[in-house]
């Protein structure tokens, strides 16, 4: 199911500042959402991921740690051009994320010493009054956290960890704008992210990524969108940029690398 419709870039207001003096900023219009995974590929430095930040913070998603992303300081050069988008809506849904890459890291660590803070607490309260009520939140912090995430994301290796993030947060019917989300996965690993996309979008989730991996890029019957000379294409997966050029090093690795 589509639940966002559209994006539209009503103004483009301070051209010489950013975000808006990104050359595909300054050319985009309005982008129609056809299909439940849309992809955006392009260059680095091209605005794929300013234009998701953006995209974000217009539709207040949540970050991968549950907080609003009002509050995130890290995004408030983009917000502008949040608030120069208009979106349309199928069906508002509040359900989803945003997610970078480099968000995982201390989003983890914040998990781990949440976790470890709530067990000292535990540890010091029973010390005191084995049977004090006083340990039940520290208790359900703990058991909550073990639901989701077992024995810790930290403990996991980095691509098995960023998996059993996505497997805990992905629910049906929402929204989830990705930066990325390739990064620390090996090829074997992206396979097993591309068959929760899948699942999930069979239950109504709608997914937005950006992405320089062309096995994501061959997500079944996304639209993907290239980011060519400053403007937005739609293209195939075959005419991409990315995968032309993987596909002729794996077949030639020889002839690039000796020009190297």
């Amino acid at each position: 199911m589509i639940q966002l419709k559209s994006v539209e870039l009503q103004k483009k207001a301070k051209k010489n500042e950013y975000p808006f003096s990104l050359p595909f900023i300054q050319t985009f219009d309005h982008l129609t959402f056809n299909k439940p995974i849309t992809i955006l590929v392009g260059e680095n430095g091209t605005g794929k991921s300013t234009f998701l930040e953006g995209l974000a913070t217009n539709v207040g998603s949540i970050l991968i740690g549950g907080e609003s992303i009002d509050l995130d300081p890290s995004l408030d050069p983009v917000r502008p051009l949040g608030d120069a988008m208009k979106v349309t809506w199928r069906a508002r849904t509040k359900k989803g994320l945003f997610f970078r890459a480099e968000d995982f890291i201390s989003f983890t660590k914040r998990i781990a010493e949440v976790r470890d803070e709530s067990k000292e607490k535990l540890r010091e309260i029973k010390e005191k009054d084995p049977y004090s009520l006083e340990v039940l939140p520290y208790a359900r912090t703990v058991h909550d956290l073990k639901q989701l995430y077992g024995e810790g994301l930290e403990i996991r290796s980095h691509g098995e960890s960023f998996l059993d993030l996505f497997q805990a947060r992905f629910k049906p019917g929402g929204v989830y704008i990705l930066d990325e989300p390739e990064a620390p996965l090996s090829p074997l690993k992206q396979l097993s992210l591309i068959s929760m996309i899948k699942e999930m979008v069979k239950k109504d989730a709608q997914f937005i990524i950006a992405t320089h991996s062309p096995m994501l890029m061959a997500l079944p019957e996304a639209d993907i969108y290239q980011i060519e000379e400053g403007e937005l294409k739609n293209v195939s997966f075959e005419d991409i940029e990315h995968v032309k050029l993987t596909k002729d090093f794996l077949n030639y690795p020889e002839r690039f690398i000796r020009h190297l």
